[in-house]
Formats: structure tokens, C-alpha cells, sequence
């Protein structure tokens, strides 16, 4: 039943387009990037990242807003725009409960960041072996522990754009308010994380991605994992709650 509910939700997500408007997207960030590095890179700062720190660059500009944003729009299509519609009764006629179809769409909501992720990951390797050969894997044992890293903050935000959809009556607002999330929090992670890193789990998309030269210590890393694994669970009780209070 969960494999059916998941193929219909990958025939929506096709339909819209979103993830190939994603590829395009963050295909030209990455290719743009790779072209500050090669050029007078000594006048910008990116001769940091020409190279062997390519990838973390890429896995960067994936994190810092384009890559949730996107996440969140999928969120809102999958979740706020069938909320709009009333499309949550219909499964409920057919025998499918409103557990089982949020399970189907959070899953999906997880297998659709994972999938942008790992383009961002092979595209910016390809693109920077292109332009600096086997110098693009000089640094692979960094950015694979930043991969396996950013996977924890990763799927909490989708856990938190799940619920976040939960409360949200549409697609328009859904955005809004996690434009604002994403800024706000953007700018408290990179001039206040000694105050959050306790509690946000956001913060660690940056500082596992070594955003602005974050260092990647061993009790930030055992921190953040806490504090993803805690806020993971409270949001999957939120999601359970206010699925079971939900009125459709």
C-alpha cells in the first residue's frame, strides 16, 4: 500500500516539474561557482574552494537557502496543496488511512532531498574533476564526513517542513512563512550560533557544511547529533498529534 501511495506522489511531483526546475537551478549555481574559482580567484576568496574544496562549496550554497526552500516547496505541493483541494479524503474512501498517505509523503518528501543532495554532490564532483582533475578529491575524506554529517540537520528540516505544512492552509503561505524561517534562521546561525546550538537544529547545516569557516570539532559534532535525534522526535510526536487532531 505505502509503495502505491509513494509511486502516485512521484507521478504529482513529475508532473509539476519541481525537481527537474531544481537541477537547472543548482546546475547553474554549481557551474557558476566553478567559474569565480577559476577566475582571478586571488581577487574574490574563492581560491579557497578551487580544488579539493569544490564540493564543499557546492554542498554549501545547496544548504544555505536554495536546498530548503526547494524542500519546502515539495512540502507544499505534497502536503498543503492536497489540504487546499480536500484531496486527503479521497484515499480515506479507498481504504487508506490519513497515517498512512502522511507516511507516504513524508518518505517521498525524504527520498526527493536525498536525490538533490547527491546531485549536488556528483554534479560538483564532475564539474570540478573537469576543471581541476584528480585535485577535486583532494580533500574527499572532509567533505564525506560533511555528507554523512549534514544528512542528521538534513532530515530534521524534513521532519519540520512536514509538520510545518500540517499547519498551513496553502501552498502560497507555506512559502512565506518558511522564506522567513529560513532567513531568520540564516542570520542567527551565522552571528549567534554560540547562543542556538543547543537547541536549533538548523544551525548545524552550517556548521557541519563548515559554513564561513565553522570549525568541525568533535563535541559540535556529537552536539549537533543530539540535538537533531531530540528534535526529530518531538517533531515526529507533533506530526503523529496534529495528524490525529486534523479535521478534513
Amino acid at each position: 500500500m505505502i509503495t502505491r501511495l509513494l509511486s502516485i506522489q512521484f507521478e504529482r511531483l513529475k508532473r509539476q516539474k519541481l525537481l527537474y526546475l531544481y537541477f537547472v537551478v543548482m546546475a547553474a549555481i554549481i557551474i557558476s561557482n566553478a567559474l569565480q574559482c577559476t577566475g582571478s580567484p586571488q581577487d574574490n576568496g574563492m581560491g579557497y574552494y578551487a580544488g579539493g574544496r569544490f564540493p564543499t562549496m557546492c554542498m554549501q550554497s545547496h544548504i544555505d537557502i536554495i536546498g530548503p526552500l526547494f524542500i519546502s516547496f515539495f512540502s507544499a505541493v505534497l502536503i498543503c496543496g492536497e489540504k487546499a483541494s480536500g484531496m486527503f479524503k479521497q484515499p480515506l474512501l479507498n481504504g487508506v488511512s490519513k497515517k498512512q498517505l502522511l507516511i507516504a509523503k513524508t518518505v517521498s518528501i525524504f527520498i526527493i532531498a536525498l536525490i538533490c543532495f547527491l546531485f549536488v554532490i556528483i554534479f560538483s564532483i564532475g564539474t570540478g574533476f573537469l576543471l581541476w582533475g584528480n585535485h577535486v578529491f583532494d580533500n574527499v575524506q572532509e567533505y564525506f564526513l560533511q555528507i554523512l554529517l549534514l544528512a542528521f540537520p538534513q532530515m530534521t528540516m524534513v521532519l519540520f517542513l512536514v509538520l510545518l505544512s500540517l499547519y498551513m492552509s496553502n501552498i502560497s503561505g507555506m512559502m512565506c512563512a518558511s522564506l522567513i524561517i529560513l532567513l531568520v534562521n540564516n542570520l542567527f546561525s551565522q552571528f549567534f550560533g554560540n547562543y542556538i546550538l543547543f537547541a536549533d537544529f538548523m544551525y548545524y547545516l552550517y556548521a557541519f557544511s563548515g559554513y564561513n569557516g565553522m570549525a568541525l570539532e568533535g563535541n559540535i559534532i556529537v552536539l549537533g547529533i543530539v540535538v537533531n535525534i531530540v528534535t526529530g522526535i518531538i517533531l515526529v510526536y507533533g506530526i503523529s498529534r496534529r495528524t490525529s487532531n486534523m479535521m478534513i
